[in-house]
């Protein structure tokens, strides 16, 4: 691919619900600027956007895709993103390198709660915004309904760019309405035409809306056109563009991404009216000094690029997608990772066009590209200039939600399990992997059972590892709820030396999460002070697994207060039984409880689905703690056990047909119902810590 300066670029990301049709909006735009010779469809997995055989299979976007369009002397990287909640953090990626994110909304379904949620994190990433009402050629579709609905409850700055000509199957072409002209679609093709007369009105009714916008972000634009002047096309152009980049202006197409209608228009105002990166707000960065500097594609600053995506290629190895925020990277180049400390070569320098790669010499500021087998760089790190290196915000990808426990089938899985889930870890931060060392369990985490299920996919296919997986186990603690005391004695005589220890202590109850406490309140000499820790460290080491169901123990006051000793056969080692021992009686006599977390959820969800969710929570112990309302979504705050939240985002999405999200976070640990804890406690016991398998 031809090398192309700032100017010549530009930087949309496609967000939005799943099934809005933003990869078939992608491939419509790949076909009309002739990088490939048809549309191709997710549906029967031509897609040159989709090609990844998860996605083939699915027939749903997973992973972010960044294609470069070239149009008429401008490249036009697109960033695809997924519609799927499980995959959050692959939209978030997407959004940092972008310029614009374009918010892709159903003309049929409209302005729904996910499209809220996108347009929230678009916000959330800083980036200013831009809508396509896609799927305009529908019978049940109405424009200027979901218009209405963008500019009234996702932005009040939204203005329509592309007046559609025609409605549901007669749809066949949209107005520019800036330019004043018209792109009729036939055969999958556009041609320009004079504006129909039965849009010229509306045509220009937009048109007027977009003039008062522009003027608004300027005085002196404000001035002459209030005073009834005529603003020049390089003015319109330019406060346009400038409107866009902060913000103040967000413009509204019209498509049919499926039919090819649109697609010309669409491309034609990102050239002629959308700013370059040239044109949008500096970003922020600090230096060595730990100092805040900001740095822009239109300075002369030295090179400062953020990695915002890697994956792994069969082919080539590891490969880091990075957009170059200041100065110029060209192939061979030696650049300094800023946020690791050390040196880096830039190789062979190359874009992503579907599976093909193409290779580029250098890659100016505005622009985005790859390269391949980087020793040490990784998502979020910044490359620069040693000399004037600065390092940008990492980006803030979710806390997992969902937990599964794996165990490998074989000893051979078993020597591959940890270097494979590494390499899934570092391509995807929303994936995590550890070890529960309480109860020896491999434990991932990821944002859903949908995102996990495809991780287990990648582990298998791609390193070869097969793995059954299992419910997580649940942290429960035990605590006591009376005071005791109790003496712990340890007396062994087997000729010769004996050993001797002997300790009285006092257990007692803790406030809720207060930790534990360990007092030392010996007077006279009764035990030898240099006997004291190793009581202490008997009573630690025996409260992590405690006497009722083999829980660590927590929220307790341990006193030692008296006992003795003797000259010879007292030690360090039988003052640790004898603490030992003086703890797990103690605890049996103090009423022991157990303890299970309780999480706080924050369910968003359409309004008529509220009766749902609440019954829901409540079937699973839980307290509402409070309802909102935004719009036509509630949101519902509660708490609920851990122990109940197993896969409840799949119930989630089941109970309301994907229309809900979730979060969830720990709040505390609260004292298991006793019916409960009697069958805990059955089960520990019979149990033991045999893990409950399923079978995928």
């Amino acid at each position: 691919m031809k090398v192309y300066e700032t100017e010549k670029i530009r930087n949309i990301a496609f967000v939005g619900n799943k099934g809005v049709g933003k990869t078939s909006l992608l491939d419509a735009l790949l076909f009309a600027t002739g990088a490939n010779t048809r549309i191709g469809k997710v549906a029967d997995g031509s897609s040159m956007a989709d090609y990844d055989p998860a996605e083939i299979k699915r027939k749903e976007t997973i992973v972010t895709k960044i294609i470069p369009c070239e149009w008429k002397g401008y490249k036009i990287n697109i960033i695809d993103t997924p519609g799927y909640a499980d995959f959050i953090g692959e939209v978030q990626a997407g959004l940092a390198a972008c310029d614009i994110a374009v918010v892709v909304v159903d003309g049929i379904g409209g302005v729904d709660i996910p499209t809220r949620r996108y347009v929230n994190y678009a916000i959330e990433a800083g980036k200013p915004l831009a809508f396509l009402i896609n799927k305009c050629d529908s019978d049940r579709a109405d424009v200027e309904k979901v218009f209405e609905a963008i500019r009234d409850q996702l932005n009040s700055h939204a203005v329509l760019v592309n007046a559609p000509i025609g409605r549901g199957a007669s749809f066949k072409g949209v107005v520019d309405v800036i330019g004043m002209k018209a792109y009729i679609s036939e055969g999958g093709k556009a041609k320009e035409a004079d504006v129909p007369a039965d849009v010229a009105d509306k045509a220009k009714n937009y048109r007027t809306a977009i003039l008062d916008a522009v003027a608004e972000g300027n005085e002196a634009l404000m001035e002459k056109y209030l005073s009834g002047g005529e603003l020049s096309a390089d003015e319109i152009k330019t406060g346009f563009a400038k409107g866009v980049a902060i913000g103040q202006i967000a413009p509204v197409f019209t498509a049919a991404a499926s039919a090819g209608i649109g697609t010309d228009a669409f491309l034609q105002m990102l050239t002629d009216w959308f700013p370059s990166p040239k044109d949008m707000p500096p970003v922020k960065a600090k230096n060595d000094a730990g100092q805040e500097e900001s740095r822009s594609a239109g300075s002369s600053d030295q090179l400062s690029a953020f990695v915002f995506k890697a994956t792994s290629d069969p082919g080539i190895g590891d490969v880091c997608f990075f957009r170059v925020w200041s100065g110029a990277v060209v192939h061979g180049d030696d650049v300094y990772n800023s946020t690791k400390r050390t040196s880096e070569r830039m190789g062979h320098l190359f874009v992503m066009r579907g599976k093909n790669r193409e290779e580029v010499e250098k890659i100016f500021a505005g622009d985005i590209a790859c390269v391949a087998k980087l020793r040490a760089t990784g998502i979020c790190d910044t490359l620069a200039t040693k000399a004037k290196s600065v390092i940008f915000d990492p980006i803030k990808f979710p806390e997992p939600m969902v937990s599964l426990a794996v165990f490998p089938k074989s000893k051979a899985d078993s020597d591959k399990i940890g270097g494979g889930f590494s390499k899934l870890m570092a391509i995807d931060p929303t994936f995590k992997m550890h070890i529960d060392h309480e109860f020896n369990e491999t434990i991932i985490a990821g944002i859903g059972e949908i995102h996990l299920e495809l991780m287990l996919e990648r582990l298998r296919e791609r390193y070869g590892v097969e793995v059954e997986i299992g419910k997580p186990r649940i942290p429960y603690r035990e605590t006591v709820k009376k005071t005791v005391k109790i003496q712990g004695k340890y007396k062994k005589q087997s000729g010769g030396r004996g050993q001797y220890g002997d300790c009285w202590i006092e257990l007692s109850p803790r406030p809720v999460n207060s930790g534990f406490e360990f007092t030392n309140s010996i007077f006279g000499g009764s035990i030898p002070s240099k006997y004291v820790p190793a009581i202490e460290k008997g009573v630690r080491e025996t409260m992590q697994k405690g006497t009722l169901a083999g829980y660590p123990v927590v929220d307790i006051k341990v006193d030692v207060y008296d006992g003795s000793y003797h000259d010879v056969d007292s030690s360090d080692m039988a003052f640790q039984i004898a603490g030992s021992m003086a703890f797990k009686l103690a605890e049996e006599q103090a009423n022991p409880v157990l303890l299970e977390p309780i999480m706080n959820i924050e369910v968003t969800v359409p309004q008529n689905f509220m009766g749902d969710i609440t019954s829901d929570i409540a079937s699973r112990r839980g307290r509402v703690a409070g309802m909102d309302s935004v719009g036509d979504a509630a949101i519902v705050k509660a708490q609920v056990p851990l122990a109940e939240l197993y896969k409840y985002s799949t119930t989630l999405r089941s109970v309301t047909s994907g229309a809900a999200s979730h979060t969830m976070r720990f709040s505390h640990y609260e004292q298991v119902p006793a019916h409960i804890s009697q069958k805990l406690v059955d089960e520990a016991k019979k149990a033991k810590e045999a893990p409950m398998v399923e079978k995928k």
